[in-house]
């Protein structure tokens, strides 16, 4: 009996030997998709390597136990990566095949046998730095000081693709700042030396581009731009000499009104002539009367007002002479009744 129990165990375990052998020497072929992500051989920040623009999907053949076949569609869709050799700038394909052979130890005894398609689009790109200069051409505003900017030169760390696309000599243009800096100015005071900063655009010079410096300075001085308005109802006031104070001088205009006005026109810098014009700030014109000014009442004679005007603002033209006549204010006195 013991005899027997021995045997039926040697012939279990026997048997069971026998089925794994046998299950691992059955070969299983799975079709499954893959995606693709790029490593790059060569070391440094200034290499890049991406897979070309495309809209194929890759399918791997793989043959193997039907264990390990199993453990491949468990994890299907797969994620493989391709070690890219140092290739030059631009387009290349890599054999994929081939290039796998270092991911068939992941899948233990599974072998690629194809991949369709069978060749990898890469696109490898590399930075470069270039001096570039900064300038402002084609201004627009006028300047007592050009402007000055410092520094006056910036480098670019830019794709080697896209300076190709843009210059065939592999040198760059300037900078143009202009646009930034006359906006910048325009809001600072005209007339003064002042110091604005610009900072540069990146982006003219393609995807991931980089400027050091930044930023530029640029010091200039606007020409302050100046304005023509005209000042309505101007008053014009009368003054006497000292000795004169207090006596009874009254001066009328030739309609008969005590009250002279004048228009003028002026010129000056924008912000202060808009103040006049606004009624912020204030004109007043003038009539100084001299002795010899008080010896004829009641003819109309000339006089020229001095006007008073705000700082930064002047006369577009000379002042314009005003008829007055002067009368004394006791109309008892024969000569506040005499006529032109």
């Amino acid at each position: 009996m013991i005899e027997q129990v021995k045997l039926l165990s040697m012939t279990g375990v026997l048997t069971l030997v026998i089925w794994v052998a046998a299950d691992s020497l059955v070969n299983e072929i799975a079709i499954v998709p893959v995606t693709f992500k790029l490593v790059s051989e060569a070391a440094g920040a200034d290499r890049i390597v991406a897979l070309a623009p495309q809209t194929e999907t890759y399918q791997l053949t793989v043959a193997g136990p039907r264990k390990s076949i199993a453990q491949v569609h468990a994890n299907s869709p797969l994620t493989l990566s391709i070690r890219v050799p140092d290739l030059p700038t631009g387009n290349s394909t890599i054999a994929l095949r081939e290039a796998l052979q270092e991911q068939w130890r992941e899948f233990r005894k599974v072998a690629v046998m194809s991949v369709q398609p069978p060749k990898l689009q890469v696109v490898v790109d590399r930075f470069t730095t270039k001096n570039v200069g900064v300038t402002m051409q084609n201004v627009a505003l006028a300047y007592d000081v050009r402007p000055q900017i410092q520094p006056n030169e910036t480098t670019v760390r830019i794709r080697e693709s896209f300076l190709a696309e843009i210059s065939t000599s592999g040198e760059l243009p300037p900078v143009d700042i202009t646009t930034e800096a006359e906006r910048l100015l325009k809001e600072r005071p005209a007339g003064q030396s002042v110091v604005v900063v610009v900072t540069l655009d990146p982006r003219i010079f393609g995807p991931d581009a980089q400027l050091k410096p930044k930023t530029v300075e640029v010091r200039a001085t606007v020409t302050a731009q100046r304005l023509i308005a005209e000042i309505p109802t101007v008053p014009i006031l009368i003054a006497t000499s000292f000795a004169n104070v207090g006596k009874p001088i009254r001066v009328m205009t030739r309609d008969g009104s005590e009250l002279v006005t004048q228009t003028i026109r002026v010129t000056g810098l924008r912000e202060e002539v808009a103040k006049l014009v606004r009624g912020e700030t204030r004109a007043v014109g003038i009539i100084h009367l001299k002795d010899e000014h008080l010896t004829d009442f009641g003819t109309f004679k000339p006089f020229t007002p001095d006007f008073q005007l705000p700082m930064g603002i002047e006369l577009t033209e000379k002042a314009r002479p005003i008829e007055l006549r002067l009368i004394r204010s006791d109309s008892a006195s024969p000569e506040g009744n005499k006529t032109p």
